[in-house]
């Protein structure tokens, strides 16, 4: 076998994290301004996050940069084709890395959820403007990644590889059978909490989110803003908080709260909502602050791991 390359990694969910503030601060905007762009604009943002974060937690290497800066400007043309040629970049950079990580002989957990993702992404793309649809790889994805969150925080049992399969099959079927989205939130937290259960706030505050907002959904409707305020945006602030800036994960409870609460507040007064969905989006920002910085671009670490050394 020839030599092995060193492997040097760089911040590539940096550029896609700042990419999705700004998709989603189009996407406010757009509520009184163009109020049908507004779904579009958020759920770019979501998918910006998405694919800055697995490509930072399993794929950082600077040996798939051009892959990565071609999924990055794909993903910055707001027209759908160009998310689709972005989400089959995605799924090619992955492919390679996985090729790599066998040639290598390295050994990982396999994470369904998570590895299933990019391909998901591409058919969803490629079914828009299907917005139901295009939650799947974002459900997939985030479920799927917190699982390794929740084990650290919570001390449970960890679930990878075909465990995971009963929970991928119904999230593939709760697109075609809509209302089994409402159970969603109580397939994970019976999947995740199975045995043993250490108590930490925000880990907790996270799980109860996405178990009772899309029960509470039933009732309240909007299913879609509920996937988005009390599913998504905490499972992406738990996760990434978590594998980011761990310092700062004991206060991650706020965003996923307020999140939560935005989504109840909703169907009283939308724009009151809408402040209360800011104050999230700032609150989990301020939390990761010491990423958006030169020295987390070149390393992939927060500048303040690197003080500490």
């Amino acid at each position: 076998m020839g030599n092995i390359k060193e492997i040097k990694p760089w911040g590539v969910n940096v550029p896609y994290m700042i990419l999705a503030v700004i998709y989603w601060t189009i996407g406010g905007f757009s509520l009184t301004a163009n109020p049908s762009d507004h779904p579009y604009f958020m759920l770019l943002g979501a998918y910006s996050l998405f694919f800055g974060m697995i490509q930072r937690l399993f794929f950082p290497a600077t040996k798939y940069f051009a892959l990565q800066i071609l999924t990055l400007i794909l993903l910055s043309i707001p027209i759908s084709y160009f998310q689709v040629l972005a989400s089959i970049s995605l799924t090619v950079t992955e492919m390679w890395a996985l090729k790599d990580v066998m040639t290598y002989g390295g050994k990982f957990p396999v994470n369904l959820l998570v590895l299933s993702s990019p391909f998901l992404s591409v058919v969803a793309w490629s079914l828009y403007p299907q917005f139901w649809v295009l939650i799947l790889p974002l459900l997939t994805y985030s479920l799927g990644v917190n699982i390794g969150v929740f084990t650290a925080t919570l001390r449970t049992r960890p679930v990878f590889g075909r465990d995971q399969l009963p929970l991928l099959f119904f999230l593939i079927l709760s697109v075609i059978i809509r209302p089994l989205y409402y159970f969603v939130g109580v397939l994970y937290l019976l999947m995740i909490v199975r045995t043993r259960y250490k108590m930490n706030l925000s880990a907790s505050v996270t799980l109860f989110s996405v178990f009772v907002t899309p029960l509470i959904a039933l009732f309240l409707g909007d299913t879609l803003h509920s996937f988005f305020l009390g599913v998504m945006a905490p499972l992406f602030f738990s996760c990434i908080v978590y594998s980011t800036s761990k310092y700062n994960y004991d206060y991650v409870w706020f965003p996923v709260l307020t999140s939560f609460l935005s989504y109840l507040i909703r169907g009283i007064n939308i724009e009151l909502s809408g402040i209360v969905w800011a104050i999230s989006l700032l609150s989990f920002l301020y939390l990761v602050k010491d990423n958006f910085s030169l020295t987390t671009l070149k390393t992939g670490l927060s500048s303040r791991y690197l003080k500490r050394r």
